[in-house]
């Protein structure tokens, strides 16, 4: 599963160059230095065992007659270069008895675990060595009577702890604890990085919800600081075309108005003016005229409409209210059409609170598309009106008695101004883009559908 926030995928980004940064620093030091390091310890082992040999052949040539075990310089000089050397000596002779060694005790089990490691050899030195500081060095010599004894130098540092068995471990949890801090450092940087982008981000949701005035505060002289100032820009021109188109829209609208009005009155006045047995010649005329005039605003009024929703100039007012009480007094206020067309109405809604929603707004949509199917479905056809509660949102449905629209037509009947070929009646081609729209605002969907008995709105509320 790929991280889906910035500041995760920058930390993890980060998390795995410091990753490979780390691996690629204890590898070199394990390569270059770490090597270097044991080659200089092991130098220094070989030369401590060549000084003890060459002082304990000198002990046994001052007192060539004197048993090992009685020789006082020699034993004194073992235990004072082992104390002095933190080695552990021990002289061996042939018979592998030990009669000389710098501690007390037997030897150590270490040194038998180094002994069945790799040996290297110098001269005729045996040097057995482990990861580490443990090193075991044994070199021959040469007793009174021409035998070979071996001197055992130990160099062991399992009770010290200032000398630890895998130095380069420690130096790996040095690393790791450097890592670490890098890290949780890091982790605030980069949620200072992002805490600026959610500014912006926030700043989007804000314009687009209408409030077109709004600007992002997002400081300093960075990639960000500059993405913010040309957000800022853009939201600026932005907010001077919809201004500008509103204007428009509103002195276009006030404009077509003012000739309605003296077209609607110079009606009324010729209506007035006609002489009795003029009145069934002319009246079919100016019947047609207060229709077309009626039309008209209503286009006016869809229009404006439409504007204030497609910049979202109002919030959604959201509160509790009964959906079904609302579609029953809009299917009232369509009686007059229901019962000029001799339609018949079904209706079926069911209702279980709670449900909340702009009312207003709602019974805006809610009435172009039950006038809809007022207005387009033929004398004596059939609606019907179904609402069902659902789990979590509210369905509600219109089909009226319909030809069949064809599947391409069904998701463009939503687009302004569009209408289908098969409409005989008039209409702005508005009221179901402005349904659409306001069911958006409130998270919804709505789709149109060829239903087996005509066509259907369907309409899915979140509660």
């Amino acid at each position: 599963m790929r991280p889906r926030k910035l500041y995760t995928k920058i930390l993890l980004s980060f998390l795995v160059v410091l990753l490979i940064t780390i691996v690629v620093i204890f590898a070199l030091f394990h390569a270059l230095p770490g090597k270097h390091f044991t080659a200089h310890l092991e130098d220094l082992a070989k030369t401590k065992a060549l000084v003890i040999k060459e002082a304990v052949e000198d002990r046994i040539r001052s007192a060539p007659t004197a048993d090992l075990s009685q020789n006082e310089s020699l034993k004194s000089f073992v235990r004072d270069f082992g104390k002095i050397s933190g080695t552990r000596v021990w002289l061996q002779k042939p018979d592998n008895t030990i009669p000389v060694q710098s501690f007390t005790g037997a030897i150590p089990e270490i040194a038998f675990r180094l002994k069945s490691k790799s040996a290297r050899v110098y001269d005729n030195m045996t040097v057995y060595h482990r990861r580490g500081w443990d090193y075991y060095a044994v070199i021959p010599f040469e007793l009174p009577k021409g035998e070979k004894g071996t001197i055992h130098v130990l160099f062991d540092t399992s009770e010290d702890s200032s000398h630890p068995d895998h130095p380069e471990s420690l130096f790996a949890v040095g690393l790791f604890v450097i890592g670490l801090m890098a890290a949780l450092l890091f982790v605030p940087v980069s949620r200072i990085i992002t805490s600026r982008l959610k500014k912006l981000r926030r700043s989007a949701l804000t314009i687009s919800e209408g409030n077109l005035s709004h600007r992002v505060d997002v400081r300093g002289q960075d990639e960000i600081s500059e993405l913010a100032q040309s957000f800022n820009q853009m939201a600026e021109k932005v907010e001077m075309m919809i201004v500008n188109a509103k204007e428009l829209t509103t002195s276009v609208s006030h404009e077509l108005r003012t000739p309605l009005t003296r077209i609607r009155i110079a009606e009324e006045i010729l209506r007035e003016k006609l002489k009795p047995g003029d009145a069934a010649h002319y009246e079919r005329y100016l019947d047609n005229i207060r229709e077309d005039i009626e039309t008209l605003e209503q286009l006016i009024n869809r229009i404006l409409e439409w504007s204030k929703l497609d910049i979202q100039a109002s919030p959604l007012v959201m509160a509790p209210f009964d959906p079904a009480e609302l579609i029953g007094a809009l299917l009232r206020k369509l009686q007059p059409v229901i019962d000029r067309k001799h339609l018949a109405v079904v209706s079926d809604l069911s209702f279980l609170p709670p449900f909340s929603g702009d009312k207003e707004a709602l019974a805006t949509a809610f009435s172009n598309i039950l006038d809809n199917a007022a207005k387009f479905t033929p004398e004596k056809g059939q609606i019907h009106v179904r609402m069902q509660p659902l789990s979590d949102s509210l369905e509600f449905s219109v089909t009226n008695t319909f030809e069949k629209i064809p599947e391409e037509e069904l998701f463009r009947i939503f687009v302004p101004f569009h209408r289908t070929n098969l409409s005989k009646a008039g209409g702005s081609g508005l009221g179901l883009a402005i349904a659409k729209k306001t069911i958006d605002r409130h998270g919804g969907t709505i789709g149109a559908y060829n239903a087996e008995k005509g066509f259907e709105i369907r309409i899915t509320l979140p509660r």
